[in-house]
């Protein structure tokens, strides 16, 4: 007993009530699932796998059609790991898939399997519709996917009846008078569809099916294709539409693929799954810790907070999603790629160690790596396991070429620390300039790519702009330099013109009265109206434009005017008319009514009469069978007499 393990042992958290901001009612829906750590080792080692192609599509843009057909078979890869790694790992896909303990053994190596199985346990057991139910579950058109499927809804627990329509059942099936019968009762058919449509088995019967709920197993299903929008509808009255719901693996290259299903088209498409697989890798399959609950207790919280308002055909709008939506995924540049391929990620993972597969064996935890050497005297502190130079820390690399004790450069304490210093200072130049030579090398400076080219091109667009700006601003001074100078001379000019043109006058001293005054006077006059003028001008110029301007809104105006008015003429019109029809429409139901009136009276009338007609004949059936009743006793039966002779 691991008394540790039960001591140090954290209570489950409850169920908390879970604050959504947006209620999602338009009947598709995201139910994330978690990855367990197989899945995730698989996922690291897929992109381990792919790493130069990875960081050369990243860094250098390459888009030769080697590299692409690497990083389209790496989410290819990918996504067969999120849906189960049996898909991937072929050695360890079952041979026979009727063994009984097969769909525990695929639940418990699959996060999306082990929810679809939790699902369909719900549906199974809910209780809410009486009749049949139909669930459609839609995946990629493969055996292997669909017999696995298969064989994990076969240990589902609940009444169900399986179909499948492409390829044989892994179990035996029955005769078809068994499945028409099975279809007719009140289990849940279970019907394994492909995402592209192309069934082979049961092809007339598909079209009378009314799905309830349509489940997308794999990121190949389209559910806006026309095969879904098909099944949905199908067999529906009024908004009664079957109700999708998407199992998304968390933070995996599926929730990549629904997130940019709008970017599907576009160049960076590809740029943007690569990205977001390798630097979500650390949290791939990670489960929202407050879902987590919800999780541990096979999502039993959905029975009645989801499928029952599924199941219930009297609603006919779609039923509120109980759950978060799937949160959004970052944009990743090349430098988060490259820092996170050179970032180990650790899953504590041990392949079939757990105790729920080991079962009722013994089951010993994995001990550490300290706890491991300890006992060896195996780990680093251990003096015994290095020789004594390195662990004194004097590098004697020139101490076997003293002679004797003799010698006059025997080493003292002081020249040891000395020489030890040096050691190290030349040991970190060295390094130093190793790294500047290797990051200096031609083949090093080309394999930069992408990220160094834009960087330079950056840096020169910012250098010839600032270039640019500084002789603008430069020319612009100059300007305004010269400018000022000028505007100071001119007032200058001005001011000492002004002061000739006052003191004119009383410089000459002309004569009081004489025409010489006069003509002086009047020419200063001249000037000051002059100066006048120009500002009337000027002034009634603007107000011209402001005339001119105030004109074309006038008439934009009464333009706007007479369209209002026809506009009101015609909904006026409009108005008279369909006052019409209300009377004309008035008038035929009042005149429909008054038939119906008379028809019902007549109605009414012969329905009277038959009842009167009725009543006679039952009044004169019962006195006919009381007359017989009476004069019963008095009809006796005629004796036979004696057969005559044959004398």
């Amino acid at each position: 007993m691991d008394l540790f393990s039960i001591l140090d042992g954290t209570p489950e958290p409850p169920i908390v009530d879970l604050h959504l901001d947006i209620d999602n009612i338009s009947g598709e829906y995201d139910l994330a699932t978690p990855m367990f750590d197989f899945q995730k080792e698989l996922t690291d080692q897929i992109v381990s796998l792919h790493y130069p192609d990875i960081l050369k599509y990243c860094e250098t843009n390459d888009t030769t059609e080697l590299i692409i057909k690497s990083l389209e078979i790496c989410v290819e890869n990918c996504m067969l790991v999120a849906s189960h790694p049996y898909l991937l790992i072929k050695h360890y896909m079952p041979k026979n898939f009727n063994v009984r303990d097969l769909p525990a053994k695929l639940a418990e190596t699959s996060g999306k399997f082990s929810v679809l199985r939790n699902v369909i346990n719900v549906i199974l057991l809910n209780l809410m519709l009486p009749l049949a139910k139909n669930v459609g579950i839609i995946m990629r058109n493969d055996q292997k996917t669909l017999d696995l499927t298969e064989a994990l809804l076969l240990g589902t627990h609940g009444q169900k009846q399986i179909y499948r329509y492409v390829g044989n059942s892994v179990k035996r099936e029955s005769n078809k008078s068994g499945r028409t019968s099975a279809r007719d009762s009140r289990i849940t058919n279970l019907h394994l569809l492909p995402s592209d449509g192309e069934i082979t088995r049961f092809s007339s019967e598909l079209p009378g099916v009314k799905f309830d709920i349509l489940i997308a197993l794999d990121g190949t299903v389209d559910t806006k294709g026309d095969f879904v929008s098909r099944l949905k509808v199908q067999g529906c009255r009024g908004n009664d539409a079957a109700v999708i719901l998407k199992l998304i693996p968390m933070f995996s290259i599926e929730h990549c693929l629904e997130h940019y299903s709008s970017e599907k088209n576009t160049a960076s498409f590809l740029y943007k799954l690569i990205s977001s697989i390798v630097c979500l890798r650390d949290q791939v399959g990670n489960l929202l810790p407050d879902l987590v609950p919800i999780y541990n207790h096979n999502l039993t919280y959905l029975s009645h907070t989801f499928f029952d308002h599924v199941f219930r055909r009297e609603l006919r709008s779609f039923p509120k999603w109980p759950l978060p939506e799937l949160p959004n995924i970052s944009s990743f540049s090349a430098t988060d790629v490259e820092r996170s391929l050179l970032t180990e990620v650790v899953y504590h993972y041990t392949p079939y160690d757990s105790n729920e597969l080991l079962g009722d064996t013994a089951y010993k935890t994995k001990k550490s790596y300290y706890e491991s050497k300890r006992l060896q005297l195996d780990y680093v502190t251990n003096p015994l396991k290095h020789n004594y130079a390195s662990l004194s820390g004097i590098h004697n690399h020139h101490l076997s070429t003293l002679k004797s004790a003799k010698d006059p450069y025997i080493m003292t304490h002081m020249l040891l620390l000395k020489l030890n210093a040096g050691y190290s200072d030349l040991s970190l130049i060295k390094e130093e300039f190793d790294s500047y030579i290797n990051f200096n090398t031609a083949e090093k400076q080309r394999s930069f790519g992408r990220r160094l080219d834009e960087i330079k091109r950056a840096l020169t667009s910012i250098i010839e702009d600032c270039d640019h700006a500084e002789q603008r601003l430069l020319v612009t001074q100059k300007k305004i330099s010269k400018k000022g100078e000028e505007n100071e001379v001119l007032s200058k000019n001005i001011s000492d013109l002004n002061k000739q043109l006052t003191s004119f006058v009383e410089d000459k001293k002309f004569e009081s009265g004489s025409a010489k005054e006069k003509f002086a006077n009047q020419q200063l006059r001249i000037w000051e109206l002059q100066n006048d003028i120009k500002a009337l001008v000027a002034k009634t110029k603007s107000k011209e434009e402001e005339k001119s301007y105030m004109e074309t809104e006038l008439a934009s105006c009464k333009d706007s005017i007479e369209k209002s008015k026809a506009q009101i003429h015609t909904a006026t019109e409009e108005c008279k008319v369909l006052k019409n029809k209300i009377n004309e429409a008035s008038e035929m139901e009042e005149s429909e009514a008054r038939e119906f009136k008379k028809l019902r009276a007549l109605k009414l009338s012969e329905i009277e009469s038959a009842r009167t007609t009725n009543d006679n004949l039952k009044s004169n059936f019962a006195s006919t069978l009381k007359f017989l009743r009476e004069t019963s006793h008095i009809k006796k039966r005629k004796g036979r007499g004696l057969t005559p002779s044959g004398r």
